[in-house]
């Protein structure tokens, strides 16, 4: 059994996902509910749950305000929540998941089983210091991001990665000092990421780092530090020229 806390600051939202939860999951078992981050801090110290259902826009402290204040991370973390889909873009690279208000229950599905998967493993939590890490320094290079791979999850600097190319429904990550992944997260998923981080979309199958941009050409390729020359899809070129005087 997976001890599970259920924290939200509405009642009802609380015996929904309960209600779910017993309903399609008999692993997991509900040791505790809390309506705000202060009880919530409480239980986790003392009840030392494996997976938390966790909101994030509530009165006085948020969720992630809760999860800066406690002192070790070591369980997993679904947002349930109806926060905004640009941060839930990012949440999704390192939080192991999440399901929108009102709850769908494919999506609960997901987010529970990749983290009984998580839990299983052993996993060792990264996820969750690299949210708080993200979250300090929104837009920073520096930053790490967690990119699955046929291996398991890879965690990369956000500046190591020079370019992505999107091959099929995969995404082709090409870094500057370290063998390329492939990853299952398609070209549309890292670019609504990356494009905050000084990623820019020159063409429908190509995201580039413009720190990793050498020179670009006017009959259409940039060229990387890689030495690619990576194709400027016609209708952006003049956008994309405009773009690169201004950083």
């Amino acid at each position: 059994m997976i001890k599970t806390l259920l924290v939200d600051d509405e009642l009802l939202s609380i015996e929904n996902l309960k209600e779910s939860i017993i309903s399609n999951f008999p692993n997991l078992e509900i040791v505790g509910t809390a309506q705000n981050a202060d009880e919530a801090f409480d239980l986790i110290n003392t009840l030392k749950p494996e997976l938390v259902f966790l909101d994030i826009a509530m009165p006085g402290a948020s969720g992630f305000d809760l999860l800066r204040k406690l002192p070790e991370l070591e369980f997993e973390v679904i947002f349930v929540t109806a926060f905004d889909q640009y941060a839930m873009d990012a949440i999704k690279f390192c939080a192991i998941g999440y399901v929108l208000k009102p709850i769908n229950k494919e999506e609960l599905l997901h987010a529970v089983h990749r983290a009984v998967k998580s839990i299983g493993q052993k996993n060792e939590f990264n996820r969750n210091v690299q949210l708080l890490e993200n979250l300090v320094n929104p837009g920073n290079q520096n930053n790490r991001i967690g990119i699955p791979s046929p291996d398991g999850l890879e965690f990369v600097s956000i500046h190591e990665i020079i370019r992505c190319e999107g091959v099929q429904r995969y995404t082709k990550v090409l870094f500057k000092d370290r063998k390329e992944l492939l990853s299952s997260y398609n070209l549309g998923e890292f670019r609504r990421l990356l494009e905050n981080y000084g990623f820019y979309s020159v063409h429908k199958s190509h995201l580039v780092n413009l720190n990793h941009v050498k020179r670009y050409d006017k009959e259409g390729f940039v060229q990387m530090t890689d030495n690619f020359n990576v194709p400027v899809a016609r209708r952006k070129r003049q956008d994309f020229m405009q773009f690169l005087t201004r950083i």
